[in-house]
């Protein structure tokens, strides 16, 4: 089965085709990560939005392959970024409908653990740990478990403060990702930094965790409508307006 796997949680974006067949360790055929701007310069084309489905077209162009050939999709679900997510789901549900394929979505943290995994010490905690603004990170707390990741704890926005307070429970914890750095100074000497080169969710692993519920799968659009991304905290417009602005609502 050819899977065209995405991750937008974050700035960057990562797109791959993967060989995924039952059984077996899923094989990339090709992959792309772009990186776009917090703020593209006057005049430029920047976001997730400008670069879909362009870099799934690239990619395939690039296999000598048409849409028609990709059998499946995966896509990372977050947390992340509120507007890349929903751009990348929007995208990826859109293709899989257009072209009755399944589609499965994964945690981008998961995915970062996953990435990471080969980096660990054996039973160590991988905390990967993305940027969520505000002051906190998104954080994962994961074991490596054979090719794959389990949880150990749900995954959470936290601050310094309290990701400190929760790892404290988990010997061996190491933490790794692009919200490491931005939190550093709270968290170096505090938190074992993990040595990996993985700092967002790339495409390969979303489509090794969501491999198992695509191989031999078929298009189901009850699964693909409610398919949605995982914020793990309310958005800004549910904080405000937590009972809408419909009739009726609360203003």
């Amino acid at each position: 089965m050819l899977v065209a796997a995405l991750d937008t949680a974050t700035l960057t974006l990562s797109c791959a085709l993967v060989d995924v067949v039952a059984g077996a360790s899923p094989r990339v055929r090709r992959e792309r990560t772009e990186h776009a701007p917090a703020r593209p310069a006057a005049g430029a084309t920047g976001g997730h939005g400008a670069r879909l489905p362009g870099a799934l077209v690239a990619l395939l162009d690039a296999e000598g392959l048409r849409l028609a050939d990709v059998e499946g999709f995966a896509i990372g679900i977050g947390p992340g970024s509120f507007t890349g997510l929903r751009i990348g789901l929007a995208t990826w549900k859109g293709l899989a409908y257009a072209s009755r394929r399944p589609i499965v979505g994964a945690s981008s943290l998961a995915a970062m653990a996953l990435a990471a995994a080969a980096d660990a010490r054996p039973g160590e905690v991988l905390v990967p740990l993305l940027d969520a603004k505000k002051g906190e990170v998104y954080a994962g707390f994961y074991r490596a478990a054979g090719e794959a990741v389990e949880a150990v704890l749900p995954e959470a926005a936290l601050s310094p403060a309290a990701l400190l307070e929760t790892v404290a429970a988990l010997p061996g914890a190491a933490a790794f990702g692009e919200g490491y750095a931005t939190y550093a100074a709270a968290l170096e000497g505090r938190l074992a930094r993990l040595a990996t080169a993985i700092v967002t969710p790339t495409a390969a692993a979303v489509a090794a965790i969501a491999a198992p519920r695509l191989a031999g799968a078929s298009f189901d659009p009850q699964a693909l409508f409610a398919l949605e991304p995982h914020y793990v905290r309310p958005s800004e417009a549910e904080l405000r307006f937590p009972k809408g602005l419909g009739p009726g609502a609360d203003r």
